[in-house]
This record gives C-alpha cells, structure tokens and sequence, in this order.
C-alpha cells in the first residue's frame, strides 16, 4: 500500500504541474499582457466569471495567495473598472467581489482563446489517444469526486 501511495504522490506532483503549465500556465503569461492584467488577475476573474461574486477570504483560498496581495490586487482591478466591491448582506464587515461586464468580456475573450488552442492540440492526437484521454478525465473526475464525498 505505501508503495501505491509514493507512486501517486509522484505521479501527482510531476505530472499535474507539466499538465498545469503545457495547457493554461502558458495562456496565462501569453495573453495577460493583451488585457493589461496580470497572471493572477486574469485567473481570477475567469473564477469570478464562472462562479459568480465571492468573498475575499474564499477568493484567497481559491488563487493561493495572500490576502494583502489580494488587496492589492483587487484595488488594481476595481480601479481597471473589472471588479467592485460590494456588502456582503450577511456580514456587513465583509466585502463581496463582484465582476463587472467588462471584467467578464476579458475573461470570456482568454476562455474562448485558451479553448480554441487546446482544441487544436487535442485534434493533433488520433482517435484512439483522444478516447484514452477523455477516458483518464472521467475516470480521475470520478475518484476525485468519490474521495472528496468520504
């Protein structure tokens, strides 16, 4: 069983962070620049466009990042016209973020970009590649989602 353990844990850690880089890391660098926002910036309001407002705490969790950095970073945004700050209704201490129509244009336009290209790498491969692909996807989904409901 340990040896089952030692090879996930490798397997995770030298696999998902080339996955990571090879199929988003690299989008982000490259097409940041074209919105005037950082990696960072771009990664959460792709977040925000997905999952809706959020408070700053979860939205620190989310990214992995400092909640001073946060600050920073969301006072840029807000100041960028992508992101505002709004009460939270059921803490009037806290602070939703909330993006705007602009903020989700930038996000749908690195989307729909970042979709277009990993759809001609997926193309690249043959039939067969792509069955196991999408095969391996839904099989970690599913032991992912098992695991997190033990």
């Amino acid at each position: 069983m340990k040896c089952i353990v030692t090879d996930t844990i490798s397997f995770l850690s030298n696999t998902f962070p080339k996955i990571y880089s090879s199929l988003y890391l690299n989008y982000l660098k490259q097409y940041s620049g074209l919105y005037d926002v950082n990696k960072t910036q771009l990664r959460a309001l792709v977040f925000m466009k997905n999952y809706g407002e959020i408070s700053m705490t979860e939205l620190c969790a989310k990214l992995n990042i400092e909640k001073g950095s946060l600050t920073s970073m969301i006072d840029d945004l807000s100041k960028k016209g992508y992101v505002y700050r709004e009460k939270n209704l059921k803490d009037r201490r806290k602070y939703m973020i909330v993006i705007t129509e602009e903020g989700k244009k930038i996000a749908a336009d690195f989307t729909e970009k970042l979709s277009n290209d990993l759809e001609a790498k997926f193309f690249k491969l043959d039939t067969d590649e792509r069955e196991k692909y999408l095969e391996a996807i839904e099989t970690l989904a599913t032991l992912v989602n098992k695991s997190e409901l033990s």
